[in-house]
């Protein structure tokens, strides 16, 4: 990730390169498209594109080219300056060290599963509450579905036939 401060160090060199590109459009540029990166990769890229006759704008920094495998080729791991330890598990480099979210979701994983609960005794508390219902006049769940099996039969039978209206 590149500060304030690397951002403006490359722009003053690919401006001492390429005169024609002005420092702040480079800053602007650097600061919204390639802040993400290392400040080796994209030292290495702009000094490429700043020095090849090909190059009209700094704007080819955007497309693929040999440029970007060149500070890997020059430094190896190093240029891909993370500011960070990186987790040393095989497979979990992409995570900080002493922060990694995939050695903690392992270690869940392997964590004994939850403890049995004690059985609770809830005592006479559904009496109660039955109780109290059949005081207040609250159906029952039985007494609800009953009811509700009754409604279902009387709407399938067949109501009384009547005879159509006669018009006037």
């Amino acid at each position: 990730m590149l500060d304030r401060t690397e951002i403006e160090r490359l722009a003053a060199a690919a401006a001492a390169l390429r005169p024609e590109w002005p420092i702040k459009s480079l800053c602007t540029f650097l600061a919204r498209d390639h802040a993400h990166r290392s400040y080796a990769d994209v030292a290495i890229a702009l000094t490429a594109i700043a020095v090849d006759p090909k190059t009209k704008t700094p704007k080819r920094m955007n497309e693929l080219g040999p440029w970007w495998g060149a500070a890997a080729a020059a430094f190896g791991d190093r240029a891909n300056d993370t500011r960070y330890e990186r987790c040393p598990v095989d497979g979990h480099r992409s995570y900080p060290a002493g922060n990694c979210g995939a050695c903690r979701s392992e270690a869940l994983a392997t964590e004994p599963s939850e403890t049995p609960r004690e059985h609770v005794d809830i005592g006479a508390g559904p009496d109660l509450v039955r109780a109290a219902m059949r005081i207040h006049g609250v159906p029952t769940t039985d007494e609800l579905r009953t009811r509700r099996a009754a409604e279902q039969q009387n709407l399938t039978e067949p109501g009384p036939v009547t005879e159509p209206m006669e018009e006037a």
